[in-house]
């Protein structure tokens, strides 16, 4: 309930892909792959990209916990760009800002160790 009080009412409707017992560890703006602009949410359970397009709300997912294999920080000017490694696919999200981008960076790392213990 702490998360939907944070969040501004607009920000809210990604919650419609967030299962019941799920919670939002981190949550910033950003664009992905050079093309959408969106949220990036991680939450207790997965990863995923959210945006709002002209027709409707969606999400590209990216990876649930223990698929998560490798985050790259690329620190800019202004923003920064995280690419996030699954064992299938790469995906790019920039103009995140520097604090957001470094926060993700060391949660995701800290995710990466844990699978790397449990294997």
């Amino acid at each position: 309930m702490e998360d939907l009080l944070k969040l501004k009412k607009k920000d809210t409707d990604y919650f419609l892909f967030i299962g019941t017992n799920e919670k939002i560890v981190y949550e910033t703006k950003g664009i992905l792959n050079d093309t959408i602009e969106g949220h990036l949410l991680l939450t207790d359970k997965k990863l995923f990209f959210y945006f709002v397009s002209n027709i409707s709300r969606d999400k590209v997912f990216i990876a649930t916990y223990p698929y998560i294999t490798s985050v790259e920080l690329k620190e800019g000017l202004l923003n920064s760009t995280l690419i996030i490694k699954n064992k299938k696919e790469t995906f790019k999200i920039n103009k995140i800002s520097k604090n957001d981008a470094r926060q993700f960076y060391n949660l995701l790392n800290k995710i990466i160790e844990e699978n790397k213990k449990q294997s």
